[in-house]
């Protein structure tokens, strides 16, 4: 079937364009490439991790399948196996909790087999396929690959298990080392026999619990037995001549997503891309956006509360006339998009936080430190309620025009997803970038007062910035910013170079 996948590395998206040469539509494509990502971005993702997807298609419309991360019961006492360990970016340092007690219910595999159950039409046997042959033959990480496993070496490096897998001679594995893992081709086996009951009730989940139990950590069978994938109404809102379908709760990077949009459209786009104006009015809609999440949005996702699902009209008529007033006074994730010529698209994100340090015992994964992130506790760390979906920002997102899809588009990088899927909507239907351009072009975030900036803008423009601005200049355009891997409705697609992104085509 002619498709075509863009990815964060050469292999993952090789892997869907196999299932599509196949005769796999888009869905098995997904759950290829998903299952894949784990052999060629381990850094990045994991089946004992979690996920959004959306999906959309003419005939069906949209769906939205969330397999995120629950929260375990919290044991009410100080003895977990938890720590901390920095992250060095760079140009930008980040703190993350690890250890078996940082580990969330994970939903990565529910999701994915739920969506081949009920969208595929190739054999599971046939879509776990290159996974299976990643991890027996084995292949060579990409440079950007094994930058990330670099960067996370305290985390990779911390216990026996993982060093056991991912280092070679003592040193994290490189690009010319070769990388197998041959626990996790015997896991893809036993799931295309036993499917998701081996990961959820029956042995694989037995070993998971075990070590828990055993190593101050918190999940137990019970929890993993009670897992549920949401399937929920995405959120939708029109611009222009484009209806954008995004992801709704626990993701709050849909929701703030349409908030800054709804919010600048009308302004901002009158700006000449790259302008003074346009980057001050850029800035001032994020600081608009972090404020509306502090001040008010963050009260509908306490322990006890829930997201809000729909903008009050009021809410957003009083963050505009602010906007206005202001303008006119001037990580680790990854994502896939796919689409295929039957017209189905799906976008998914997907995560491993950035890894706990933990394998589960028989399959070669390593598990998630979802339970010590800080930008998904913001309450602080163990104050969720129990079998609480963790809030998230990754925001998998589809925009289509004349009801045929037109762009499938998502990012990876924690906090800063919302403001790469932003910049890269507004790139395509605010300034008519072409895909690539809209992928390639430099970008900002601003956060707690601080702007983070790439380079590529006028530098006349960058100094006016640094007078007036508490600012972060990086060398290089740097994975801190995300990485956006998106699709056309015309079948082509462009994959960020910040996270060594590609894009296979089935023609």
């Amino acid at each position: 079937m002619k498709g075509v996948v863009a990815a964060g590395d050469r292999l993952t998206a090789k892997a869907g364009k196999e299932i599509l040469g196949k005769g796999g539509n888009a869905y098995d494509a997904m759950v290829a490439s998903v299952f894949a990502a784990y052999m060629t971005e381990p850094g990045l993702t994991s089946p004992a991790g979690g996920g959004l997807l959306l999906s959309y298609s003419k005939k069906e419309g949209a769906s939205f399948y969330d397999f995120f991360v629950d929260t375990p019961p919290i044991k009410k006492t100080e003895d977990k196996d938890f720590y901390p360990v920095e992250v060095d970016y760079g140009s930008a340092k980040q703190t993350f909790h690890i250890g078996h007690a940082s580990i969330a219910i994970p939903g990565m595999v529910k999701g994915l087999l739920s969506l081949h159950d009920e969208k595929g039409v190739l054999p599971l046997s046939e879509v776990l396929r290159p996974a299976i042959s990643y991890a027996t033959e084995g292949i060579y990480l990409s440079k950007t690959q094994s930058f990330v496993l670099k960067i996370l070496a305290p985390i990779f490096m911390s216990t026996q298990e993982s060093r056991r897998i991912f280092t070679k001679n003592g040193e994290l594995l490189g690009t010319k080392d070769k990388y197998t893992n041959k626990d996790y081709a015997d896991f893809l086996e036993m799931i295309i026999s036993e499917g998701e009951s081996v990961f959820y009730t029956g042995r694989i989940a037995s070993n998971l619990c075990r070590i828990c139990t055993n190593k101050k950590g918190l999940i137990s069978e019970e929890d993993l037995k009670r897992y549920k994938v949401n399937k929920t109404t995405p959120i939708k809102f029109r611009i222009k001549n484009y209806d954008i379908i995004t992801s709704p709760e626990p993701s709050l990077g849909g929701f703030l997503i349409k908030f800054t949009i709804l919010l600048a459209s009308g302004l901002l786009s009158k700006f000449e891309w790259g302008s003074e104006k346009y980057l001050v009015g850029l800035i001032k809609a994020l600081h608009l956006t972090q404020e509306f999440r502090e001040n008010e949005l963050l009260e509908f996702i306490s322990p006890n509360n829930t997201l809000i699902k729909h903008l009050n009209l009021s809410t957003i008529k009083k963050y505009q006339r602010i906007y206005k007033k202001d303008v006119q006074s001037i990580g680790n994730t990854t994502h896939i998009s796919v689409i295929d010529e039957m017209g189905n698209a799906v976008s998914c994100t997907s995560t491993i936080g950035e890894g706990s340090g933990i394998i589960i015992p028989e399959t070669g994964i390593m598990t998630n430190n979802m339970m010590g992130e800080q930008d998904l506790n913001p309450k602080g760390f163990f104050m969720w309620s129990d079998h609480t979906r963790l809030p998230t920002m990754m925001s998998p997102t589809i925009v289509i025009k004349n009801k045929e899809p037109y762009i499938v588009l998502g990012s990876s990088g924690s906090n800063r997803i919302r403001s790469a899927i932003l910049q890269t909507l507004m790139n395509i239907l605010f300034y008519s970038q072409d895909i690539k351009s809209a992928v390639n072009n430099p970008r900002i975030h601003y956060e707690n007062n601080n702007l983070y900036i790439e380079p590529g803008f006028d530098e006349t423009v960058v100094k006016y910035l640094e007078e007036n601005y508490n600012i972060v200049k990086f060398k290089d355009k740097n994975l801190y910013f995300g990485g956006v891997h998106a699709v056309t409705g015309t079948m082509d697609g462009a994959a960020d170079p910040r996270r060594g992104g590609h894009v296979e085509s089935a023609l």
